[in-house]
């Protein structure tokens, strides 16, 4: 079986969540990838040796769906799997899926979620989906919520399979201490810098804990736009650019704790990244996580955060263990088990029990 993975942005988590899907595809199913990689962004070569091929997808809608025939045709894939709303929308557009070439669609969250958009923009988001839910063989979701929105999309009930996302990023060793009296406070967050992840409620939850009399150093994994840079940098955060998974695995781990505030998400790989490497997590409550305890989230968890740590070290540690042993409670069925399982089911592949 061969996959054609297409994405009109191959940056921030979802070059990661493809990396995953290919490790955990049951044996025998070959890669390739169709991807516009934006300028500054890291591609390992570890990445890069996960596919067949590699070919750049065209800038414009136009030359995206002419790139996605071509492809497709070259590489003869029985699947076409189109991550992100618009390579979905291009790959619907380029071809038809059927027994041939079978359509699997994964979102990482639609398009019409956005809450940086207006309301007939998001309408209009929701009419392009529901028209392109006629053509499209499985969607395959990365979060729960996800699922309950791909069923609720088009007048024919999808076929939903829910792929559960895992970490990409190695375990790494170098586990920070609990954090001493004495030095600061190391807070971090991850992703793209922008409205999607919104970096500045990151460096209002920074300057909350500052205000309480807590030394704290806020650093942000990622980039982005040169102004939304600037802005985050002058609020105070270190911004340390797109650096390799590797790296971003060290670094999380070498974090006090990891505050997750994106305002929208199909399912948040740094927070799977966070908890593998022990560091306390508080998000946002998104559809993406279902229902938290706001113990977890970061308006009910944030002060519990502050006074453990104004109340001392073994206070703090106690409050980071009681947080990730919640997390990974919450997140035992995001595995490479459950996600190859997953995947046979949307790509319709037989398993041998």
């Amino acid at each position: 079986m061969t996959v054609l993975h297409v994405t009109d942005c191959y940056a921030g988590g979802i070059p990661v969540a493809i990396e995953a899907y290919v490790r955990n595809s049951p044996p025998g199913v070959e890669h390739h990838l169709l991807a516009q990689i934006p300028d500054g962004a890291p591609v390992d070569d570890a990445l890069s040796d996960c596919f067949t091929s590699v070919t750049a997808l065209g800038r414009r809608p136009l030359a995206a769906v002419r790139a996605i025939r071509r492809v497709r045709r070259r590489t003869a894939a029985d699947i076409v799997h189109a991550h992100s709303s618009f390579a979905g929308a291009y790959a619907r557009v380029a071809l038809r899926s059927s027994p041939r070439t079978r359509i699997v669609y994964t979102p990482h969250c639609y398009a019409f979620e956005r809450a940086d958009l207006s309301v007939w923009s998001r309408r209009a988001f929701r009419a392009v989906e529901w028209l392109l839910s006629f053509n499209v063989e499985t969607i395959a979701a990365c979060s729960e919520g996800e699922a309950a929105a791909a069923q609720r999309r088009g007048p024919l009930r999808p076929r939903v399979v829910h792929v559960p996302n895992v970490v990409a990023v190695p375990l790494c060793d170098a586990r920070r201490d609990g954090p001493e009296g004495h030095r600061p406070l190391l807070v971090a967050s991850l992703g793209r810098i922008a409205p999607q992840k919104d970096p500045m409620r990151f460096a209002d939850a920074a300057a909350s804990i500052r205000a309480r009399g807590i030394e704290v150093v806020p650093v942000w994994m990622g980039g982005g736009a040169d102004d939304d840079v600037t802005r985050l940098e002058a609020s105070g955060v270190h911004v340390t650019g797109w650096i390799p998974h590797g790296e971003v695995g060290r670094r999380l781990a070498q974090s006090d704790v990891y505050l997750h505030t994106a305002a929208w998400e199909g399912f948040p790989l740094a927070v799977l990244e966070a908890v593998q490497a022990g560091v306390p997590t508080l998000v946002r409550p998104i559809a993406a996580f279902g229902t938290l305890p706001e113990v977890l989230t970061l308006d009910g968890g944030l002060e519990a955060l502050i006074a453990s740590r104004l109340a001392g070290p073994r206070a703090f540690a106690a409050w980071a263990d009681t947080n990730v042993a919640r997390w990974s409670d919450r997140l035992r069925g995001h595995t490479p088990a459950h996600q190859r399982t997953a995947l046979a089911e949307a790509y319709r592949i037989p398993q041998v029990a």
